[in-house]
């Protein structure tokens, strides 16, 4: 505690072992009661929840929409708030704005303007005539956006008190009060229990005591009671209430999670099996915002809800929610055996991930049966020394182990996160994660640079050890072709910028010594190696025809939609036409690499150091011969 800080730690929060200071409590929760005595002074019953624009003005991509890469989730978490707020006798509504500029988009592609959000947050509040705003955040790109919609608030609406919540808050509450001063109550973790309670100390109904969960700034000392009211069977085991929101047409305006490629034209939708994750990952949040505990709904309300939305709203796709979807082996059959049993004849995907220690054979019978179609694995690394350094729930060994389970399932896409720039990772530990993806041969490696996220055991550590300082904002460096930021992401900026003078480029993952610790910049180099080695070279080792068309329509969607003038993208889908006999399609890709590769200095430096040319001349000679081309 600090002399500006009057921070109270429960015993159960898991973020303490010692007993709480009941007198700092005390004096917190009376902070914090008159705070919203003067807020409140005549009780909250209404209450307006909102989902901010996903990307800001300054950082929005409009062509990026149009190819429906931005994500339009339904407001899952807030919708459950809504169901838990309206059990207590509140009444609640719900704006999205975030869908409604992505749909704008598509209805006005030349004449659109990015400020709708404002006219239809003034609608909503004057049609709705809220007490208290409540804004919800899930991820950092959204700071930005939720300081401007706290600010027009305030600005339009003064006498109505803001509240927010979400991951993004809750990662750093006092940094989101200290620089969007707009904002009067920071709620942070799991809202189900304690936003209601909240309601209701305002409004008499309960003691100050059950003020758990909140942060507010009084002057310039944050007063906060981390206390958690985790909730409980009956306000998590709920439906979302989503009111009058278009929910099936959600997926017609951007993606719903990592399988879209996969999903078609079907109508998609998220759903929610278990919260919290049983894993410990020292760079992950997930154990900040859901506690240590993994929690599961009824099987028959699961069920039961993706009933109701596939016949309400149309929805054949469902993304799960979860963080750890197969924590209890039994119940995941039997919710997915209860799915083939409804006959609902719809398909899902894991893009939050499974861990790979957890696949079954019984497990994978019975999720191909329901409708799987494709899932994420949290790899992170190909080197043991690291994954037991990050508390992975897994080896390389269980990783292999999934792959053996994995081939017999070849419609099944599965993609394997991958992380580089852990601390004091060697070349020779970047190496072990690239020969691993390439061994294991899953359809896709999703490679990232580590983001410290605040809070976690890996950023705490981080800025003890000086690797960096704080604050720590976890800024994501959009490498992957295809980043939803304006400028495309920093490797699409850099391929724009060296088209006619490109900067040196080295296969640092092999001119760079084994012990050597890469610095920030070498990672941006190896990065792009790792990539390619995982991703596009390995595809050379590839000959199963279902892995191969499934990988084609996800590169296609990245070399066709995302990044136009794609070198290497064309390159390989030659690769794999010429694999799959189609040699007249291969030839065709073939051209357009050649032409890309000729138009651009930063493509024709890649070409050169790793290989590509020769790989193009190998399948342009085959091509002629009308040989498909073999490893």
């Amino acid at each position: 505690m600090t002399s500006k800080t009057l921070d109270v730690i429960a015993s159960d929060s898991g973020c303490s072992s010692a007993p709480p200071d009941r007198d700092n409590l005390g004096l917190a929760r009376q902070a914090i009661y008159n705070h919203l005595t003067g807020l409140f002074p005549h009780g909250c019953r209404r209450v307006l929840l909102v989902t901010p624009p996903e990307s800001p003005e300054n950082d929005f991509n409009h062509h990026l929409v149009l190819s429906k890469r931005y994500p339009c989730f339904p407001p899952y978490g807030p919708g459950i708030l809504a169901r838990n707020l309206e059990q207590r006798g509140y009444r609640s509504a719900l704006l999205d704005l975030n869908f409604h500029v992505l749909k704008h988009v598509h209805e006005n592609p030349s004449n659109f303007s990015f400020q709708i959000w404002k006219e239809k947050l003034a609608e909503k509040i004057e049609e709705f005539q809220p007490d208290l705003i409540g804004i919800s955040v899930m991820f950092t790109i959204s700071r930005p956006s939720l300081a401007d919609v706290a600010a027009f608030l305030k600005s339009h609406y003064p006498s109505r008190p803001i509240i927010a919540g979400g991951v993004c808050v809750s990662n750093d509450v006092e940094s989101i009060l200290r620089t969007v001063p707009q904002i009067d109550i920071g709620s942070f973790y799991e809202g189900d229990r304690s936003f209601p309670d909240l309601l209701d100390v305002i409004n008499g109904k309960q003691p100050e005591s059950e003020i758990r969960q909140v942060a507010i700034l009084t002057g310039e000392q944050l007063v906060s009671t981390k206390e958690r009211a985790t909730p409980s069977d009956r306000e998590m085991d709920i439906q979302p209430e989503y009111y009058d929101l278009p929910i099936g047409d959600y997926s017609r305006y951007g993606s719903m999670g990592a399988y879209n490629f996969m999903r078609g034209e079907r109508t998609a939708s998220t759903i929610i099996s278990n919260r919290g994750c049983r894993a410990m990952c020292s760079f992950c949040a997930v154990r900040n915002f859901n506690d240590i505990s993994v929690r599961g709904r009824a099987v028959s309300n699961v069920a039961d809800e993706m009933e109701r939305l596939y016949t309400t709203y149309g929805v054949t796709h469902f993304m799960w929610l979860d963080d750890d979807l197969l924590y209890n082996g039994k119940r995941a059959i039997a919710l997915f055996n209860e799915i083939t049993r409804r006959n609902l004849r719809i398909t899902w995907d894991a893009s939050n991930g499974l861990i790979a220690a957890a696949i079954t054979p019984e497990i994978m019978q019975a999720a191909s049966e329901s409708g799987c179609i494709g899932f994420n694995l949290g790899l992170e690394s190909g080197n043991d020394r690291i994954l037991k350094s990050i508390h992975k729930p897994g080896t390389t060994k269980s990783y292999r182990q999934a792959r053996a389970i994995l081939d017999r399932y070849p419609h099944v896409f599965v993609k394997g996160f991958m992380i580089i720039g852990f601390p004091h990772e060697t070349i020779a530990q970047i190496r072990d994660t690239v020969n691993l993806g390439c061994e294991l041969q899953f359809g896709w490696y999703p490679l990232q640079l580590l983001t410290t996220l605040p809070g976690t055991e890996i950023t705490v550590s981080m800025i003890e050890q000086g690797l960096i300082t704080p604050p720590t904002d976890a800024s994501f460096k959009g490498l992957a072709a295809g980043s939803k930021s304006k400028g495309g992401g920093t490797l699409r900026q850099r391929e724009r910028a060296e088209k006619y003078e490109a900067l040196e480029f080295v296969d640092l993952l092999q001119t760079l010594p084994a012990d050597h610790v890469p610095t920030s910049a070498e990672l941006d180099d190896l990065w792009f190696v790792a990539d390619y080695r995982m991703n596009y070279e390995k595809l050379l080792h590839v000959h199963e025809p279902i892995k191969l068309r499934n990988i084609r329509v996800m590169l296609q969607q990245i070399t066709d939609e995302y990044t136009v003038d794609n070198a290497m993208g064309n390159l390989f889908l030659a690769v794999i036409a010429s694999k799959l006999r189609e040699f007249g399609e291969s030839q065709r890709r073939l051209t357009l690499a050649k032409r890309f590769q000729e138009e651009s200095a930063y493509w024709t430096k890649r070409f050169t150091v790793l290989g590509m040319r020769e790989i193009a001349d190998r399948v342009r000679t085959l091509n002629a011969l009308a040989i498909p081309l073999a490893a």
